[in-house]
């Protein structure tokens, strides 16, 4: 069996026209049969019409090839992932000699559009004029989403991670300039509304598990309702909700040794 099969892996995967999907098929086909020592009748089938069909490929004019390796080198520059995985596709597509849907086609114009000479200036301008008050409001979004995942994890780790690192202009106003991400910024950079060592108390619409000790030293349940505290430090962790008034505070109610970690929503004035 392996002289019938394993020769057709072998010519199949040295020929430098089988990548992308088709490659990574073949691939996981060949790991199969490495560890069962056999393929089901589908999977045979298969692997025959991938040798067909590139034994009957016509050859791919090489003006296009080059302009493919072209945009797939533009979109790596560019960090865009997605944009040299599809390409990529596109490529292994046309070099088993099969046709492009007009979809394809009007989605491969707007990823040559987005990677052109006029598109690779702007993005090097983007770069050159990124500032500090951009990457200190990227910083913000990104522990933001972190607290909150999964949305935009790997974008979020990068930016906390490398302090040099830049993303593209596309990348950086998804996370940045949603209306989400705008909240939690303008929550982080806005004047604290009680500045240390202001007396506070809690809203009665705070949280229980703010309102309530549920376990004393003596075993006893007690309440903070009425109790005073002192703000003890502003900006005491980062913001987390897009919510209005979600500043955190560490405060220190009189008559207890801990402070507490409370958003600005859930406090007020105190009076003595």
């Amino acid at each position: 069996m392996s002289r019938r099969i394993q020769p057709i892996f072998d010519s199949i995967l040295a020929d430098d026209r089988c990548i992308g999907g088709t490659r990574s098929f073949v691939e996981s086909l060949q790991e199969q049969y490495a560890r069962k020592k056999t393929l089901s009748q589908g999977q045979r089938r298969a692997l025959t019409r991938v040798e067909e069909q590139l034994a009957s490929a016509p050859a791919l004019d090489m003006d296009k090839q080059s302009r493919l390796d072209n945009l797939i080198s533009r979109a790596q520059k560019a960090q865009d992932a997605w944009a040299v995985d599809f390409i990529t596709s596109i490529k292994g597509q046309l070099l088993m000699g099969k046709e492009l849907s007009t979809r394809q086609k009007e989605i491969l114009v707007k990823v040559a559009d987005r990677h052109s000479d006029k598109a690779q200036a702007q993005r090097e301008s983007w770069d050159t004029n990124f500032t500090s008050e951009m990457r200190e409001m990227m910083e913000i979004a990104a522990r933001y989403y972190l607290a909150n995942p999964p949305y935009f994890k790997d974008l979020a780790t990068k930016a906390l991670e490398d302090n040099t690192f830049i993303p593209s202009e596309r990348a950086y106003k998804k996370m940045v300039e949603n209306k989400f991400a705008k909240k939690v910024i303008a929550a982080t950079l806005a004047d604290p509304l009680y500045n240390v060592g202001s007396l506070v108390a809690l809203r009665a619409s705070a949280p229980s598990t703010l309102l309530y000790i549920t376990r004393s030293i003596l075993g006893e349940n007690k309440t903070r309702t009425g109790k005073l505290a002192t703000v003890i430090k502003a900006d005491a962790k980062p913001v987390t909700s897009p919510a209005r008034g979600s500043k955190v505070y560490s405060v220190l109610f009189f008559g207890e040794t801990s402070p507490v970690e409370v958003e600005e929503r859930w406090i007020k004035k105190g009076k003595r």
